[in-house]
């Protein structure tokens, strides 16, 4: 089964289906063609992504998921204790918080003020001190391709030059005029060139399959 009927049957977006593929949540069949990953799920692995969608909306974590998915006679209760927990926390947050009304600030910082005396004690959520940038496989992706566009377009810059600096004057100035090469390199090829690796590098996260 393909991804758009997985996304059409599940109800979750090929970026999330391709997460839960990369955190080795669900292990759909993969097969390379034509340079691309393509990956064919499985009745099973249809049903083990509505599982998942339904137990992340609950509010369990990835990794109470995974030990489900491990051993669940082993792991599945502790993980719906903790669940309980958070849950029963959160009860207690709101029933703390829920008289503090935001007309009574002017602003974020006035509010947070107010929140300050309910929240002392309590930590950030794990999320914000762990995980750090969820856009950082795109600046990586993006920042390569640019690295290889500015390389090749480098390349062909100097291959026109030897062939072309015999038929214009300013290749011929910047054949023996480092001065001149530079600058024209830098003028014309190399903001191309990052135009191009940026795009390639987006299109590259949006369509190429990342399979782990």
């Amino acid at each position: 089964m393909k991804m758009k009927e997985v996304c059409a049957q599940t109800g979750l977006t090929e970026r999330a289906v391709r997460f839960y593929v990369q955190e080795k949540l669900v292990v759909p069949l993969a097969q390379r063609r034509g340079g691309r990953t393509w990956l064919d799920f499985s009745p099973a692995d249809v049903d083990r992504l509505k599982a998942i969608s339904t137990l992340r909306k609950a509010g369990f974590t990835l990794e109470e998921i995974r030990a489900m998915i491990e051993d669940f006679q082993k792991n599945a209760s502790g993980a719906a204790f903790a669940l309980r927990q958070r849950l029963q926390a959160a009860i207690e947050a709101y029933d703390k918080l829920r008289f503090t009304d935001t007309t009574q600030a002017n602003g974020l910082e006035d509010y947070a003020e107010l929140l300050e005396r309910e929240v002392k004690g309590r930590p950030i959520p794990e999320s914000d001190r762990v995980h750090g940038n969820p856009e950082g496989w795109l600046t990586g992706v993006e920042s390569f391709c640019m690295v290889w566009a500015v390389y090749f377009m480098f390349r062909l810059y100097v291959f026109l030059l030897d062939h072309f600096s015999d038929y214009s004057a300013l290749l011929q100035a910047a054949a023996w005029n480092p001065l001149v090469f530079v600058l024209l390199f830098v003028v014309i090829p190399l903001p191309i060139a990052l135009v191009v690796g940026s795009k390639l590098g987006k299109w590259f996260y949006r369509h190429v399959e990342y399979v782990p």
